[in-house]
């Protein structure tokens, strides 16, 4: 991977715009509201959160730093001028669909920039083509404490890769820096054997993701889970990539990999840096919206059996996510019950 300082590149005045304004898509917009070479969209579907920032405008936190920024929110079929750059910030579900509506939106070589967890990026390339789509994976985290008030909870790069890279490296470069791989599977790979195991757990149990580090049960479950995720990626072929901080995500999950003292030591610095960070699963289970779930631990499971590769944390953790969204249970660390692990 290599690193880039767009902040150094002299360029025309981008027209971006941004789907969503979650925690992701309103910390994004609220970094690129008063920079002078964006000419910024946000498109938001949510009443709430429109509401909020109509009154109060867009809220951002970061430590005990508050800033307002004024940002005009409005529905993606009141787009304006066509847009050079399309940041996906919205939820995995049904965004290709989405994706394919909001086309012609884009100018003529126009690019969406993808966002969410899970391989949905992989997706967008097979359905657009990639001379359309920039895969990227979110290093940093966020949260929405109130419609409209968004928290920056950890910091960390942007990783992207494709074949036009460039606009998108300059526009990123402005909210967080942006690191350049030309294994955008491995990463994403990698970032999903995380997400898979650190955003489901958590919603399962609701404990923030400093907590389930600290605890020698919960990082015998995490492992557990990340280690099925690397065992499918690799009966497909998939080499993982390391991720911020150099973090080798193939010895960190592999038996063979780093000694398990080491491990510990790492998750806990994974912990550390991220203890403030609450699973943005779980934030859908409270408000009662569709988690996507079908994109992280569903999808690693259809992919394992595939290839003949046992998954039964991650099944477990599918059947609990389940009973959690349909009311017949909530969440707790009582359900740590369920992953049989040694």
């Amino acid at each position: 991977m290599a690193s880039t300082d767009p902040a150094r590149t002299n360029a025309a005045r981008l027209r971006v715009g941004i789907l969503g304004c979650g925690a992701l898509g309103g910390v994004m917009a609220a970094r690129l509201a008063e920079e002078p070479t964006v000419e910024l969209e946000v498109y938001n579907t949510n009443p709430e959160i429109a509401a909020a920032v109509q009154g109060q405008g867009l809220v951002l936190v970061e430590g005990r730093r508050k800033t307002v920024h004024r940002v005009s929110l409005q529905p993606p079929s009141r787009a304006g001028a066509p847009l050079d750059l399309l940041i996906l910030a919205a939820k995995a579900v049904g965004l290709v669909e989405a994706a394919r509506g909001l086309l012609p939106s884009l100018t003529a070589d126009g690019l969406f920039v993808t966002t969410q967890n899970g391989l949905v990026a992989l997706d967008l390339i097979e359905a657009l083509g990639p001379e359309r789509v920039v895969a990227g994976a979110v290093l940093w985290g966020a949260s929405m404490d109130a419609p409209g008030v968004y928290r920056i909870t950890s910091s960390g790069p942007f990783v992207i890769g494709g074949t036009r890279v460039e606009a998108a490296a300059r526009v990123l470069a402005r909210i967080f820096p942006v690191v350049q791989s030309d294994n955008m599977p491995g990463v994403l790979w990698a970032k999903l054997a995380i997400t898979a195991s650190f955003t489901t757990l958590g919603a399962i149990t609701a404990l923030r993701f400093g907590e389930l580090a600290r605890s020698r049960r919960t990082r015998r479950v995490l492992l557990g889970l990340g280690a099925e995720v690397l065992a499918a990626a690799r009966a497909r072929g998939i080499c993982l990539e390391p991720l911020a901080g150099g973090l080798n995500v193939e010895r960190f999950l592999s038996e063979t990999g780093y000694p398990p003292v080491l491990k510990t030591l790492l998750m806990r610095a994974v912990g550390f840096k991220h203890r403030r960070t609450e699973s943005s699963m779980l934030d859908s289970l409270r408000r009662g919206r569709k988690t996507e779930l079908e994109f992280l631990n569903v999808r690693v499971v259809q992919m394992a059996e595939e290839a003949g590769v046992p998954c039964p944390l991650n099944r477990a953790a599918v059947e609990l996510v389940r009973e959690i969204e349909t009311g017949r249970i909530r969440t707790g660390v009582e359900h740590l019950a369920r992953f049989a692990v040694g």
